[in-house]
């Protein structure tokens, strides 16, 4: 999927965001579980998200369709109809970005997430949020099912997590450890479309980014697999 990567994500050698944003998840999450805590990224990609939370201490896994020049124990995957090739109990946490909306088979997604965490381990997973980017959501042929708040979180209450909730999530840096300062996207949100960033050049470009993940929200579940008896 190096092509697809290229064109969906091109990469800015300047943006510190994908290191902002796993400090973040580790900080908010991770943290206060304890030493050497072993985490799956499911759909891990290039391992970009991995290797941030590798320098922060974790023992990183990952699994994918194809090889795509992780340096981290990766095996290949399809979760429309596979299971993940790891044991039943085997993670602390377990994590997925940009993923849940790429795949049909929703419950065999879930399921496998759950069978693979130790008992009390956590699963973290973030997908677009239908209501703020429906306009927009087919771009991406690659994506086949679209979730809202509740239907993201029903689905993983159905598929037995334990305590799992979701919630709306901005991809600005500025209002994650101040919440009163989601009024400022939520004020920019309300400017016409078409000054959203649209090509590579935009999309580095600040202002575009700022009115962009404005009006375009992420949504962010997680959920505990139940602590044995």
């Amino acid at each position: 999927m190096t092509k697809y990567t290229e064109i969906i994500y091109p990469q800015d050698d300047n943006n510190t965001y994908p290191k902002q944003f796993c400090d973040y998840i580790y900080n908010r999450f991770f943290k206060d579980g304890g030493d050497s805590l072993k985490i799956l990224d499911i759909g891990c990609n290039k391992g970009t998200n991995l290797k941030h939370f590798a320098k922060n201490g974790m023992e990183c896994y990952g699994v994918d369709l194809r090889v795509e020049g992780v340096d981290f124990d990766f095996r290949e995957c399809n979760l429309e109809n596979e299971d993940i090739p790891y044991p039943d109990n085997s993670f602390d946490f377990v994590y997925s970005k940009s993923v849940l909306e790429h795949v049909f088979n929703t419950e065999n997604f879930l399921k496998n997430a759950l069978r693979v965490l130790k008992p009390g381990g956590l699963f973290v997973a973030l997908t677009p949020d239908w209501k703020s980017q429906h306009e927009y959501f087919w771009d991406d042929y690659t994506h086949v099912k679209p979730f809202t708040r509740k239907s993201l979180r029903d689905a993983m209450l159905i598929n037995d997590f334990e305590d799992a909730d979701c919630e709306f999530f901005y991809q600005l840096p500025f209002v994650w450890d101040k919440p009163w300062l989601e009024i400022v996207p939520k004020v920019v949100s309300l400017l016409p479309d078409f000054l959203k960033w649209k090509d590579r050049d935009q999309r580095n470009t600040k202002d575009r980014k700022l009115i962009r993940f404005s009006k375009e929200k992420m949504l962010l579940a997680y959920g505990r697999k139940k602590c044995q008896d």
